[in-house]
């Protein structure tokens, strides 16, 4: 075929085909872009170029010079088919190998320029290897059933490389290896390479046939093995027929019935017997029906431990491991009483604990077992993703295991133990299931007196069990079955309890562990413990702090193997060469006498902080510059508190024309620390008034408290974390919204005795008591007394 390298050629991009030249091939074509390169062909001398994709599932090209090969052929199209589902089937005739220079999309296809290979096979080109190729093709083709006809056909070519090309086709090789046989530039290259790839086929072959065979005389053994120990077995139950014996299936049916199950659970036993009558020992089945059965008589069904309900011995055994935790102590406490005036165990309360961690929620339950001399096991859910691991699965799947919950009842051998669900929030979900979905069930008082395990495929009674569940977060615990619970929140503890339980539950538990005497190697008094929390700990529980006092006992036990000479009090400088410089600093308040600044308080998981509130009033168009990495509820509360402050400016002899006129820059320090919330809105009313009027406020008076547009004080959370990091920080004062007055009463002793505390309504009862201005004071009783006429 004359063919002319200074034109544009359309091209026909190949998914799952390489063309060769010289040669033949049907291609099925169906795309858009291909289906019009065909066209544009048929009306230009039937001249394509064929390119083969390097992905074959790629539907469209978006970068055709790097999604397809580099080499490819020139081809004549010899016959066009269309199909009535708008494909076509093209008779394509290879004729020479190009190179690619460009692609471009016009016209709805794909058109390229090409060029001549500079080394490439030609057609009168001869092989040395010619007759070790067709021997070593004659050999593949006996093991593929390829036609003798072809075989003898291509010993009947002239052209070593028609016959070549003719044999590929057959190869059982990747679309990337039959490119890589299209580049090649000389014959004897491409003979060397198919003898290759047939050689590698020929050796997969003879590997495929040995272990054929191997398997052939695995299987005969096997059935073998099995004939003499059914006859062992035949003669065995002759034996036992003789001697009186029980057959296995007899065996355990005595034990079923033994077991004194539900009728229900008893007659499903009795069929699965039945179906293992009729089974040979030795086949999967059986094994499988006695795996269903073992599973039945290894729980403890009908097993109870009786339970404690001497309420003096549950109160001390939860006093004697657990500081504090009042309610969760009572609401146990309840439930004791409860189950004693009634006598029954039924319709048990589903209770889940929510805290943060380390404050104590999986050993409380622990002590709850304890206390009732109930047996304990627990069930950790924290990243199940499985619904099957709750339901158990069906019998239907290899390796089929109930769920979590029988394999708790076997571990607790009876069936009214106390299980704790330890991380329940945690529960995720995927494409195997929601087993938060499945816990429905489990956790309905009303529902889980017949609990279907999909393994034991009839109903259990969990309704006697007493399920605790433990939680970080509550609202990451799916609303439905937080329903099923009853929720008991237990809040960080206080300093003055974490120094309670420092002294008496860790520090005699490290010193039992690390072998050293407490009180006579070493000893931390309160104020040594104190350092300890405040300089190298930031937590709600007390579990970094017991790493902590342990790493300083554990330093004290190696001064102690090295006869060093020490008293055993632990002093600052002590505990800062056991510990290194502390970690944290001090909250402390900012500098009195400077207006502008107010101390503010927040609340974080890990206890309370001041919130020191800095503004500062520069010249400018009067824009609002807020710093300190806030969120957007804190921004809008500092919106509201300009524009209390603008309506308010008059009454202290200052134009409200003046905010125009002026940059307001708002600071709360620690920068990289986000912060957000609403209880920041009166602080941040009154900073402004600070700054507006430079009339400074004490910064040991401490606010919290959201403020509405109308300047209405509104209650906040988090109170008692609150009132005690600002009696630790040196606050004397705290003055809180008129609905917090509840909240006081709640407050930790040492807060109430340690602080002033006030409520108010309304902003301007502080602001009257704040700037004690004549001019104010009047301006304010004015305002107020129109507003009650």
């Amino acid at each position: 075929m004359a063919f002319d390298f200074n034109k544009t050629y359309p091209l026909l991009p190949l998914r799952d085909a390489v063309v060769f030249p010289l040669t033949t091939r049907r291609i099925l074509v169906g795309r858009e872009m291909s289906l019009r390169a065909l066209e544009f062909a048929e009306n230009h001398n039937n001249e394509i170029i064929l390119v083969a994709q390097k992905n074959v599932e790629q539907e469209t090209l978006d970068n055709p010079m790097l999604d397809l090969y580099s080499v490819g052929v020139v081809a004549r199209v010899a016959n066009v088919t269309p199909f009535p589902n708008g494909c076509v089937k093209v008779v394509l005739e290879g004729d020479s190998i190009v190179d690619l220079r460009s692609i471009a999309l016009r016209d709805g296809f794909l058109q390229v320029t090409v060029s001549p290979r500079e080394h490439f096979i030609k057609a009168e080109d001869k092989s040395e290897k010619f007759e070790d190729v067709l021997n070593m093709f004659r050999e593949y083709a006996m093991h593929r059933n390829i036609a003798d006809g072809m075989v003898e056909a291509l010993f009947t070519m002239d052209s070593h490389i028609n016959a070549f090309y003719g044999m590929i086709p057959f190869l059982s090789i990747s679309l990337s290896e039959k490119q890589a046989l299209l580049e090649l530039e000389t014959i004897d290259a491409l003979a060397e390479r198919l003898i290759s790839l047939m050689q590698v086929a020929q050796e997969n072959e003879n590997v495929m046939i040995r272990v054929q065979q191997n398997v052939r005389q695995k299987m005969a053994q096997q059935q073998k093995e099995w004939f003499i120990s059914e006859q062992i077995r035949q003669l065995q139950d002759e034996l036992d027929g003789e001697n009186g014996g029980a057959s296995e299936p007899d065996q355990l049916l005595k034990k079923i019935k033994a077991k004194k199950f539900s009728k229900a659970i008893e007659e499903k036993l009795e069929e699965e017997i039945g179906r293992m009558r009729m089974m040979q020992p030795t086949s999967p089945e059986y094994a499988v029906s006695r795996n269903y059965v073992d599973w039945f008589l290894a729980l403890p069904y009908g097993v109870y431990t009786d339970t404690v309900l001497n309420m003096k011995k549950v109160k001390a055994e939860l006093d004697s491991k657990h500081f504090g935790l009042d309610k969760v102590k009572e609401r146990i406490m309840e439930y004791v009483a409860v189950l004693k005036l009634t006598g029954t165990e039924r319709r048990a309360p589903i209770l889940c604990l929510v805290g943060p961690p380390g404050v104590g929620k999986t050993t409380l339950v622990e002590s709850i077992a304890t206390a009732m001399q109930r047996n304990f096991v627990r069930i950790t859910l924290g990243g199940v993703r499985d619904e099957a691991e709750i339901r158990g699965h069906r019998r239907t799947y290899i390796g089929a295991m109930p769920g979590r919950f029988i394999h708790a009842l076997r571990r607790a051998k009876c069936m009214n133990p106390v299980i704790l669900l330890d991380e329940i929030d945690k529960m995720a979900s995927d494409f195997r299931g929601d087993p938060a979905s499945a816990m429905l069930e489990v956790l309905d008082p009303e529902q889980n007196h017949d609990f279907t395990d999909h393994f034991m495929e009839v109903g259990l009674d969990l309704s006697r069990v007493l399920f605790i569940a433990t939680a970080n977060s509550e609202g990451e615990i799916p609303e439905a079955l937080r329903d099923r619970m009853e929720v008991v929140r237990l809040p960080g503890y206080y300093p003055h309890e974490k120094l309670q339980i420092a002294g008496k539950y860790l520090l005699p538990r490290i010193c039992e562990r690390t072998g050293v005497k407490l009180g006579e190697q070493v000893s931390f008094s309160d104020e040594m413990i104190n350092a300890v929390m405040r300089g190298w700990t930031r937590e709600a529980g007390v579990r970094e702090l017991e790493r902590v006092l342990e790493s300083a006992v554990r330093h004290r036990a190696k001064d102690i193997v090295m006869g060093k000479k020490i008293k055993p009090e632990v002093t600052a400088k002590v505990l800062q060469d056991y510990l290194g410089a502390p970690r944290f600093l001090d909250n402390q308040l900012p500098e009195p006498g400077r207006p502008g600044v107010v101390t503010g308080l927040a609340w974080t998981s890990v206890g309370g902080e001041i919130l020191p509130i800095e503004c500062m009033l520069l010249s400018g168009k009067g824009q609002l510059i807020l710093t300190g990495k806030l969120g957007d509820v804190m921004k809008e509360s500092a919106q509201i508190a300009v524009s209390l402050v603008r309506e308010r400016l008059q009454r202290f002899g200052i134009d409200p024309a003046i905010v125009r006129k002026t940059d307001i820059h708002i600071h709360v320090p620690e920068g990289a620390v986000p912060k957000d919330g609403p209880s920041a809105g009166i602080a941040l009313t009154l900073c402004l008034l600070s700054a507006f009027t430079k009339q400074p406020i004490s910064p040991d008076i401490a606010f919290t408290g959201e403020v509405s547009l109308t300047g209405a004080c509104l209650p906040i959370g988090g109170l008692n974390e609150k009132a005690l990091a600002a009696l630790a920080a040196g606050v004397k004062t705290l003055r809180l919204p008129e609905g917090n007055k509840k909240d006081v009463a709640e407050l930790p002793e040492p807060a109430k005795k340690g602080l002033k505390i006030y409520t108010h309504k309304h902003i301007d009862e502080i602001v009257k008591i704040l700037f004690k201005d004549v001019k104010i004071a009047k301006t304010a009783e004015k305002a107020t007394s129109t507003k009650s006429k």
